[in-house]
C-alpha cells in the first residue's frame, strides 16, 4: 500500500495534471475513431475537470482516408462543439496530420497548427513513408515546426532514428498512456527509455475514450524522477497555447 511518504505517486496522486493543456485529443465528436457523440464528449470533459486540465487542444486524424476531415469541415465542426462546452475548459483546434500521400496538398491549402507554426504529425505505426525526411524538412523550410506525435509507437523506428530527428530539431510528443502499457509492451519500453535519456519535448493524452485513460491516471506508478520529467514536459505544453 502506498504511504503518503512514498516516492511512487500516480498520476492524479501527483497532481501532475492540474492546470494541463493538453496538446493531443480526439474529443470533437464523431469526426475519426475518437470519441463517436457529444454525450460522450461532455462526460469525458468532466473527468477532465476533476483531475485538473483547463486546456485542450482538439487533434481529429486528418488524412487520405479521411476525406471530409478538410480544415473548413473540421473548424464548422468545432464551432458547433464549443458552443455547447462548458465554460470551465478552454479549446482551440488543431490536426493530427498522417504523412501520406495527401499530404503535400493539405501542406499548400493551409494547416491546423499549434501556436501559429507548430505541426503535430504522426506516421504509419509500421513503416515510414518513402520521403518521411524531406516530408519534415519541407515543413521546416515553410517556417512550421514539426510534432512527432508517439514516436514510442512506430515500430520501425530504432535508437538512431530518434537521435536523427532529434539533431534536426523536431519535438517528440509522449502519449502518457504509452507509460501504462496501453499500447504495449515494446511502447511502454520505449516510452520510458525516451523520457528517461530526455528525447520528449511535451506531453498528451491522446485521449480516444475515456476508460483507458482514466485507467492511466489512477493507476500508473511514477518514479519520483519520471514525476518530475513529466512536469516539466507538461509545463512545455503551455508554450503552444
Amino acid at each position: 500500500m502506498l504511504t503518503l511518504f512514498s516516492s511512487r505517486k500516480t498520476i492524479r496522486q501527483s497532481n501532475l495534471l492540474w492546470g494541463m493543456t493538453d496538446v493531443h485529443s480526439h474529443l470533437l465528436p464523431g469526426v475519426d475513431d475518437g470519441v463517436p457523440n457529444e454525450v460522450e464528449a461532455l462526460r469525458i470533459l468532466k473527468y477532465l475537470q476533476e483531475i485538473g486540465v483547463s486546456r485542450l487542444y482538439l487533434t481529429p486524424h486528418i488524412m487520405g482516408d479521411l476525406e471530409k476531415n478538410t480544415s473548413e469541415n473540421l473548424k464548422e465542426r468545432f464551432d458547433a462543439f464549443a458552443r455547447i462546452c462548458p465554460d470551465w475548459i478552454e479549446l482551440r483546434l488543431a490536426g493530427e496530420y498522417m504523412l501520406d500521400s495527401c499530404f503535400e496538398k493539405q501542406r499548400k491549402t493551409g494547416l491546423l497548427v499549434m501556436n501559429g507554426r507548430h505541426v503535430l504529425v504522426e506516421t504509419s505505426y509500421m513503416s515510414a513513408p518513402p520521403d518521411f525526411l524531406n516530408m519534415l524538412y519541407d515543413l521546416s523550410l515553410d517556417g512550421y515546426t514539426p510534432i512527432l506525435a508517439h514516436p514510442e509507437r512506430y515500430l520501425y523506428m530504432a535508437d538512431e532514428d530518434y537521435r536523427v530527428l532529434k539533431d534536426r530539431g523536431y519535438k517528440f510528443q509522449l502519449n502518457l498512456m504509452s507509460l501504462h502499457g496501453i499500447y504495449g509492451r515494446r511502447a511502454a519500453q520505449v516510452s520510458h527509455r525516451l523520457l528517461k535519456n530526455e528525447y520528449y519535448d511535451y506531453a498528451g493524452s491522446d485521449l480516444h475514450w475515456l476508460g483507458v485513460y482514466e485507467d492511466t491516471v489512477e493507476h500508473l506508478l511514477l518514479t519520483r524522477t519520471e514525476q518530475q520529467q513529466l512536469k516539466a514536459l507538461l509545463e512545455n505544453n503551455h508554450s503552444l497555447w
